[in-house]
Parts: structure tokens; sequence; C-alpha cells
């Protein structure tokens, strides 16, 4: 006879996250939600890892649902717990990723009479999921109990825009006593299961898309695409059009460009360049440039045929429709294309003849340069980066080289804030072999941020972690904001007042300091051969990284 908590929606949310295949889940301490994880813990299918902060923890969660394409449970206790889910919810939804938030309650009839530990929960993320509801066992029996969390979670595979998937927050009353067993519930039969509704675009390839296209004056701007991020090199998209990608976007190509606003003159396109269309695939762009130079254009999306990622986001308010991925594949005449060859060619002839002084980004070509050396079976397999400064020095240097075959290159980038950069992956290298292989580049705001990453059992699995550290936020030296001397610093850049160092000692991490070109190169090969893992401080100059990246672009212009 196996055993199940006393508490039947607690009991039941258990037994039907198993039948629906769910193998991890997440859980953080506290009394209100023990029934939960009491469930959690005796079912022999599920996988439980305990995470301190309810922040770190759903980004935790946020990682592991990226790497399995599964949705994966975020349990915490009640009251504020329930409020930190916000942020990793706010991503997969915005990312469109399976990821299930399931929030312990007080009893219905004491909130806001002042009880501890209570806020108003139900539907508190109800802007940032695709799907909220109430487990409340005083007022459901276990058929319907049953029902609405196997209809949560075909609402987490295929409940966002055009059938994508996306969170879902469960909140869960429970009454006290909260610690006590019972046998697991038998789950009642289902006559038919939910099933995703077919997403396909059957629709025509417009006239004035065809033709753009045939042109060489259609660009395909290629954003992340989360679903994709952990399939097979085999499995990527191929574009025969110019593409205008970000790493992430798991596209390969002739003519595939990455860090494209390099190729923009004060902000606009070359005559020669200049598109009449844009085909979008994946989140939208980063690039503010990127997205100005392409305004005013008609647009398309592909999303509707491939799985898991929906409906296109209407960026510059001319989306036209879906149009299907065969559009993709399509060959332009071959006299159109020379302007993109011989743009792509000047771009990279440009990149390969800068030499920069040691700053981030000479940093970041270090890192490149160095994984290019390493034999196939040592080079990543799996890369995260974080927002900011990292997520833009990554589009400029060659990652498809330096990483191993079908390797992952993901970053938060469905609403791109810095916090949770960390723990996602560390959730990531949690349900994945190699841990050694696995490796977050981040900057030092985002490192220290996110300190709560590591406190989690198990911790066996980390990624090795390169820190851009230039002693605050150098993303903001890239911002008007520098023109304010008299509190640039403090109140923007912010240096923070702890060291990486530190930080990294009280993560149990082997910390390696790294002030110029070799001594990183040097760190990057010992970090791959020390048994802990390890925490690589790459110290560069914050005034000098600004100027290096603006002299640095500023070198395209002149092209």
């Amino acid at each position: 006879m196996r055993m199940s908590s006393s508490h039947p929606a607690a009991a039941v949310l258990a037994e039907v996250l198993a039948e629906e295949g769910v193998k991890h889940a997440v859980v953080s301490p506290g009394s209100r939600n023990a029934p939960i994880v009491l469930a959690l813990h005796h079912h022999p299918d599920i996988e439980v890892r305990v995470s301190i902060d309810e922040r770190s923890a759903a980004h935790h969660a946020l990682g592991m649902a990226l790497a399995t394409w599964t949705p994966v449970p975020v349990v915490c206790t009640s009251g504020t717990a329930a409020l930190n889910h916000g942020p990793a919810l706010a991503e997969a939804f915005h990312a469109r990723i399976p990821l299930m938030s399931i929030t312990a309650d007080r009893p219905s009839d004491v909130v806001g009479r002042g009880h501890g530990q209570t806020v108003v929960q139900t539907n508190v993320h109800a802007p940032h999921t695709v799907h909220s509801d109430v487990l409340d066992a005083t007022h459901s029996d276990p058929v319907d109990l049953t029902q609405r969390v196997r209809h949560a979670m075909h609402m987490a595979r295929c409940g966002g825009a055009g059938n994508s998937p996306g969170p879902v927050h469960l909140n869960v009353p429970l009454e006290e006593p909260l610690y006590g067993l019972a046998e697991a519930p038998a789950l009642v039969g289902r006559e038919t299961k939910e099933g995703p509704l077919k997403s396909e675009s059957n629709s025509p390839i417009p006239d004035r898309l065809r033709e753009a296209i045939l042109r060489g004056k259609a660009v395909v701007l290629a954003g992340p695409r989360p679903h994709a991020a952990h399939q097979m090199e085999e499995n990527r998209l191929e574009v025969n059009l110019p593409c205008l990608a970000e790493r992430g976007a798991c596209v390969k190509g002739p003519l595939v460009i990455h860090g494209a606003e390099r190729l923009l003159q004060h902000g606009s396109w070359p005559d020669e360049l200049q598109p009449e269309a844009i085909v979008t695939i994946g989140l939208p762009p980063m690039s503010k440039a990127l997205r100005h130079a392409l305004s005013n254009l008609p647009h398309w999306h592909v999303g509707a045929d491939l799985e898991g990622e929906g409906g296109g986001w209407d960026i510059w308010n001319t989306l036209k429709g879906d149009v299907p991925a065969s559009i993709l594949q399509m060959q332009p005449d071959s006299d159109a294309m020379s302007p993109w060859v011989q743009a792509q060619l000047r771009l990279e002839s440009t990149h390969q003849a800068f030499v920069s002084q040691w700053s981030d980004l000479q940093a970041w070509q270090t890192v490149s340069d160095t994984w290019q050396t390493w034999p196939e079976h040592q080079r990543p397999k799996s890369l995260h980066i974080a927002n900011s400064a990292s997520a833009r020095y990554a589009q400029w240097v060659d990652l498809d080289g330096a990483l191993t075959n079908h390797a992952a290159i993901h970053a938060n980038r469905g609403v791109a804030g810095i916090d949770g950069c960390t723990s996602t992956a560390v959730g990531w290298t949690s349900v994945q072999r190699d841990p050694n292989r696995h490796w977050l580049i981040t900057g030092d705001l985002a490192f220290l941020y996110d300190a709560n990453a590591m406190l989690t059992d198990p911790n066996s699995s980390k990624p090795n972690i390169v820190v851009m550290n230039n002693g605050g936020g150098g993303i903001f030296r890239w911002l008007p904001g520098t023109q304010h001397h008299d509190m640039f610093e403090r109140h923007f850049e912010t240096p923070p007042n702890r060291t990486v160092k530190q930080q990294a000692e009280a993560m149990n991490a082997t910390c390696l300091t790294a002030t110029n070109a070799k001594e990183l190169a040097d760190a990057l090969a010992q970090a791959i051969s020390t048994p802990s893992f390890v925490v690589v401080d790459v110290q560069t100059p914050s005034s000098q990284s600004a100027q290096e990246c603006e002299r640095y672009l500023n070198a395209f212009q002149n092209k």
C-alpha cells in the first residue's frame, strides 16, 4: 500500500502530475504546503528538489521545464512566498515555457481577517499565466479535483497564444492538520484525453511577400526559440532567406547573421539592404536599433505550424498574420542575394580585423577563442547567458564554433530581467548529464542578485560560471545616463559591496580570478579539470569596457 497526504487536494494533485508524465518537482520549505510536499515525496515517479528561496525555486523549475519541455511544478507555502513565483511565471509567460506554480493557501474563510502569512492568492498571477484555478477540497470532490488538475496540465502544454505552452497557477487552500498520511487515491478514468489543437498555417503566401522574397527584399528576424533550445541540431530550422538571428534562435542557413545591428549605418539600412517585408520566428528581437530600423514594414510570422511556438507578437503594429514554415526554404534569385552575401563578408572581415584592449569585449572573444581550441568532447554542451550586457556581447562572437555540436544556447529573453539567470541555469543542469559541460556567462550584478541560486538540495549538479566583473552595471554606460556625472555611478552603475569571490566562496565554489586574456584562458582550462564547480571571476575595467564597445561598433560605421 502506497501512502500519500491525507488531504484530498494534495493527494490527487500528486497522482495526476505523475499520470501526466511529470518527473521533477521543486518545493520550498514551509508548513502550509506540507500536504503537497508529503504527496510529492511519497510518489515513486517524482523526484523532488528542495530550494529555500521561492524566487530561485521558481527559476529552478523554469530551467528544468526548459530542458525537459514538461510542465515542472514549483510548490511553496502561503503568504508572500506565493508572490515570489511571479518573476519566473512572467518569464515563462512571455517565453512560452510550460511551468506550474502551486501555492498552498490558508482556508478561504480566513483570508482578509488578519491571520499570519495570508494574502489574497487567488488569481494573483493571472496576468502572467495561461490558466489559474483553485483546488479547494471543501468545495470539490476527488473527481472534480482530478479533472481540474488534468485541465491545468493541458493548459500548461498548449493553453497559450496559438496553442503554445505557458505557465499555470494552482492555488490550494489547506485546513489543519497538515501532516497526516493516508492511502494514495486511485484516479478516476477519463473517456478522452485533452490534446492540443492542430497548429498549422494553411494561409497562402501573400503575393506582396512572395515578390519581396524573390527580389531579396524580405528578411527573417529570428528571436530566441525556447522550445527548440533542447533539441538536436537536425531539428534546427533551415532558412534560405537573409536571416537576422539572435543566439538561441536555433536556425541554420547560408545567410544567418548574428548581431545584425552592426549592418546598420547610423541606425538605417544601406540602400542595397533596405527590406520591404519582415518574417519573424521566435521571440521578439532584443536590439532596439533593429526594431527601429524595421519599423513601418509589413510583417508576417512563422509559428502556427512550429511545435510549441504559436502566434507572433505585433511588434510594429503591422502584423498581417501567419505564414507557413515552408516560406523559410524559398530560394530568392541569386543576384538578389549578392548584397546580403557582401554585407555578411564585410561584417565578418571587420570583426576579425578589430583588435580590442582588455575589456568585456576581449574577455568574451577570449572565451569563444579558447573553447574553439578544445576537443569536441570538452566543449560546452549548453550555454546560458544572463541578460543586459552579456546577452548583447554574445551576439558578436562565434559561439557556434565554440560550443559542441548540438549545443543549446539560452537566455531568459521572455521578459529579459536579470533575476533568476543563475537559478535557471542550475535548474537546466540538474536534469542533464555531464554537469561540467554546462556553462553560464553572467555579469557581476546578475550573479550577486541571484545569490540564493545554490541553496538547493540536491546541489551536486551545477554549471561552471563565468562572471564578467566590470564593477557594476556596465550596460548603463551604453545609455544616456552617463551624462549625470554626479549620480551615475551610485544610482545606475551601482558598484556592489560584495565581491564575486566572496559570493563564490559562499556558494562553496572554487573561484578563479582572471585579469587578462591569458589568465582567462588558463582559468577556463582549469575549470573543466576541477572536481567542484567553478566560478571564474573575470575582472575588467568598467570605463574601458564601454569605450572598447563603442570603438568596436564605430568600426562597422566606418565601413
